[in-house]
């Protein structure tokens, strides 16, 4: 909610009202006039408007040969108006009375409670702006978040003041990436190099960790956000988690409250990933995981970064620079994230020096970044192997985030979300081995019909989705009620309508497998069992 005056004049004035009085002891309806008379309605500093270059019937979309899916593709395509964002001038000559931090562009907002930009949802929500071939809105969204490290050091969570302590999963290079190769524009990169690197850097500097294995130091990275008190836009919520730790010295519940907001940090909050106990919220330890996702990205960042100095700046030395820390740091995951007994990369606890061995969508991501080795191909097959010892391949709407279940937070099971399911069949899309990529257009046909059915249903998009129900349905659990729009949602779904434009269909059956007996067969048995059944 805006100022209307400015801040010292309503921080003067709310103390004249209420004489220093507690929070609790202010009467409700005098703190409601209070605001009346102090704030205006929140919103009213951003305007809906047309992305750059918008068009009905962008030819990708029309591509796309199911005509079921190609009409709610096209309908996708008309929400990005609806999620359209630009800011009132009077948020750039006057921030102080904003918590909006000012931009100058517009952009993509995810929708429902969200309108102001989000870190990594914008990954998402470029993919499917380059499906809608709104390549100038997609570069708007980068010079915001150029602008972000230019002011700040670095792109925070989100666009709003009380973000500015913690950002979220790197993928402001991978973005640049992701346009580059549907449009070629090296000029655009040369002039997004520099704000690249001084990302990077703000990852090097504040986020990484130490660790000895066997007899070899390795630096990795970790979710570590700046603050260490209740995060500003969920108080209540933080009073209550540390309460329930019995967080009474401030050590202790400065300690809680960093785990927290490193935890928003990973843009996955809240997951059991973080807790020491899988059924309690309030034993959250971010800060002792070190996470496959976040050094999955970095990994990412360092080859994007080779790759646009060698092909593009054709600065050898810096392309030199970061083709060694990439070496140097894949080396490093393998190191400390790959578990030879699961044949799969996992969380690893320094408190407790092991080892997550628990399912969780995310160990997949160095397959989607591909942070290994290239030369080893059975990587794909690590992957499918784990996710079907795991059972998470049962379900017919798609992937769940974990399949930690009755947790009621939203990262877990029986959530499905876009950016975890497209990650997922992209990695094994990518992959050398064939029967990967079959796996990976059946998750694509499952996800894109839940998608579609809830779609149907609802007449909305939403941010999470019940991939375990027989019958497709928005998902639930967390802080807040399921959110429509929706952002990244729509972006995943529209990036793997066009990848699967002549394949994919809305109403086929997807093939049937037995999963339970299947454990013992080879990868490729399997996968003549899942085409010929």
């Amino acid at each position: 909610m805006p100022l209307i005056f400015s801040p010292n004049e309503t921080l003067s004035n709310f103390t004249n009202a209420f004489n220093g009085s507690r929070p609790e002891e202010i009467p409700k309806d005098k703190f409601k006039e209070f605001l009346k008379l102090h704030f205006l309605a929140a919103g009213i500093e951003l305007s809906n408007c047309t992305p750059d270059g918008f068009q009905d019937h962008p030819k990708k979309l029309m591509g796309i040969r199911d005509k079921h899916l190609r009409e709610w593709a096209l309908q996708l395509n008309g929400i990005w108006k609806n999620l359209c964002k630009q800011m009132d001038e009077k948020v750039l000559k006057n921030p102080e009375k904003y918590s909006l931090l000012p931009l100058k562009h517009k952009f993509i907002a995810p929708g429902g409670r969200f309108r102001e930009p989000y870190y990594w949802d914008a990954y998402w929500i470029i993919k499917g702006l380059m499906a809608s071939e709104l390549y100038d809105a997609a570069k708007q969204m980068i010079y915001n978040f150029a602008d972000y490290v230019d002011n700040y050091g670095f792109i925070p969570n989100g666009g709003r003041v009380y973000y500015l302590q913690r950002s979220q999963p790197p993928l402001f290079i991978p973005m640049i990436y992701e346009i580059y190769e549907a449009t070629k524009n090296a000029t655009f990169v040369k002039e997004m190099l520099p704000f690249m690197e001084k990302e990077f850097n703000y990852w090097q500097e504040s986020h990484t960790y130490s660790i000895k294995m066997g007899r070899k130091l390795y630096t990795v990275y970790r979710w570590r956000a700046g603050s260490n008190t209740p995060r500003p836009e969920s108080y209540k919520e933080d009073l209550t988690t540390a309460a329930a730790a019995n967080a009474t010295d401030k050590e202790s519940q400065q300690r809680i409250y960093r785990d927290l907001a490193s935890a928003a940090e990973s843009g996955q909050d809240f997951s059991t990933r973080w807790f020491a106990d899988k059924n309690s919220i309030h034993t959250v330890e971010t800060t002792n995981i070190l996470p496959v996702d976040l050094n999955s990205f970095l990994c990412w960042n360092m080859r994007i970064l080779a790759y646009f100095f060698d092909q593009v700046s054709t600065n050898d030395i810096k392309a030199d620079i970061y083709r060694n820390l990439l070496v140097k740091h894949r080396r490093a995951v393998h190191a400390v994230f790959y578990n030879e007994k699961e044949q799969m990369w996992l969380d690893y606890n320094i408190k407790e020096k092991r080892h997550n061995p628990t399912f969780y969508a995310t160990n997949s991501i160095p397959l989607f970044t591909h942070c290994y080795n290239s030369l080893d191909q059975g990587k794909a097959e690590d992957v499918f192997n784990f996710f079907n010892r795991s059972h998470a391949f049962d379900y017919p709407g798609g992937v769940p985030a974990s399949m930690v279940k009755e947790t009621n937070e939203q990262w877990d099971y029986p959530n499905g979300w876009g950016p975890i399911n497209h990650m997922i069949i992209e990695g094994l899309r990518k992959s050398a081995a064939p029967p990967a990529q079959d796996v990976a257009f059946s998750l694509a046909t499952r996800w894109v019909r839940e998608n579609f059915n809830v779609y149907k249903k609802t007449g909305h998009m939403w941010e999470k989705y019940d991939v375990a129900g027989t019958v497709p349905e928005p998902g639930k659990g967390g802080e807040y009620e399921v959110q429509d729009g929706f952002g990244w949602t729509n972006g995943a779904i529209l990036d793997l309508l066009v990848t699967y434009a002549d394949r994919i269909t809305a109403y086929d059956k997807p093939p049937k497998t037995n999963n339970a007996n299947i454990f013992n067969l080879s990868f490729v048995t399997f996968f003549l069992l899942f085409l010929f059944i």
